[in-house]
């Protein structure tokens, strides 16, 4: 493939230099001009080359790529090509931390310091926002950013449940919430899918037959929506905190039953109704490094890509643990796992406040 490239180059310096798109052309100034212009012909492998060297040589470039194909009789026709850009420019996003950034954070750890400023125990700063609507919740867990909604509707029970409600879970993220959101966000999506299943779910945290309005023909089914704005570590905390939070800010129209006969009551003729919800469970994660002597509580993106194994607790306000998932190659000793649970003891009690908080305002 090869393309009639007119990029524009802008150094961060003060007299900054312009390199063309061939390799060979690398070095070649502009004097003192703040910037400058250049066309040239290549094709994917120097304009990958090229790219790289600018990104190294901390280079800004913004390329107007144009493919060209000859519709024959020797005229030239030129398309728009820019989607190409983005995708070198994808290329060179580092999607793991360097060997040098990983025994740095290691070094660190070994000194009970982290690369963000917070001790081992320390949870970053939590924020719970309440949308205009019921049902929408918006968490900030230091610059992790996600936004649950719940909606209802109305359908037909599972034929093994008669009696209960259907509740839903769905993760999506977004393709700008982080640099290193490739092929692997499909992954992410489905384990904090797997997560607020197991969590709200399988927990029981939710009546599900509270939402029964005629049995074995009329259930509501919730709908928990999870949009993972940003990515800056531990989504699965922020993404089950921002659901729960959800489901209790939710309302639901209120219904009358007559016999086999169902009657849904506009919000606007009658206030609707809140969930049953019968505990507030909240998850704690841990990330491991080394050969597992090495513990944070509640990892950075930096912590999630060089740690060696993650373990999540989950607890509700009365100290009940709802469920222990771990994920990673190394095993941890019973002391570990214990030494877990008494740090998200302390830690559910805190967030629990903040949920409660969130949700009467």
């Amino acid at each position: 493939m090869v393309y009639d490239a007119y990029h524009f180059i802008k150094h961060a310096e003060a007299n900054p230099q312009c390199f063309g798109l061939n390799p060979k052309m690398l070095g070649k100034p502009c004097g003192a001009q703040k910037h400058c212009y250049d066309r040239v012909w290549m094709d994917d492998a120097n304009l990958t080359t090229a790219m790289h060297y600018w990104m190294a040589q901390d280079i800004t470039a913004r390329l107007h790529l144009w493919h060209m194909q000859n519709s024959g009789g020797g005229a030239d026709k030129y398309t728009l090509n820019n989607t190409r850009v983005r995708e070198i420019e994808l290329e060179m996003l580092e999607t793991e931390p360097s060997n040098i950034e990983t025994q740095f954070l290691l070094d660190a750890l070994q000194r009970g310091h982290r690369t963000d400023g917070r001790g081992i125990y320390d949870y970053r700063t939590l924020k719970i926002t309440g949308g205009s609507t019921s049902g929408l919740v918006t968490v900030q867990l230091g610059q992790t950013r996600v936004l649950a909604r719940v909606s209802c509707t109305v359908t037909r029970p599972y034929p093994d449940r008669p009696t209960e409600g259907i509740v839903q879970f769905n993760a999506e993220m977004s393709s700008l919430c982080a640099p290193h959101v490739d092929h692997t966000m499909r992954s992410q999506e489905v384990t904090v899918t797997r997560m607020l299943e197991r969590v709200l779910r399988q927990s029981r945290a939710i009546d599900t037959e509270a939402l029964c309005i005629v049995a074995g023909h009329k259930v509501w089914t919730l709908r928990v929506d999870v949009h993972i704005l940003d990515d800056a570590g531990n989504l699965v905390d922020a993404a089950a905190i921002a659901a729960i939070c959800a489901l209790r800010r939710f309302r639901r129209p209120d219904v009358t039953v007559d016999g086999e006969t169902a009657v849904i009551h506009d919000v606007r003729d009658r206030n609707p109704v809140p969930l049953s919800i019968h505990h507030t469970p909240v998850c704690v994660s841990f990330a491991f490094f080394g050969a597992g002597e090495l513990m944070v509580i509640d990892p950075s993106l930096l912590e999630e890509q060089a740690r060696v194994s993650w373990f999540t607790v989950t607890l509700n306000a009365h100290k009940e643990v709802c469920a222990l998932n771990k994920a990673g190659g190394v095993a941890l000793t019973h002391e570990q796992i214990k030494r877990c649970v008494q740090v998200a003891v302390a830690k559910v009690e805190e967030i629990n406040e903040k949920i409660q908080e969130a949700v009467n305002a």
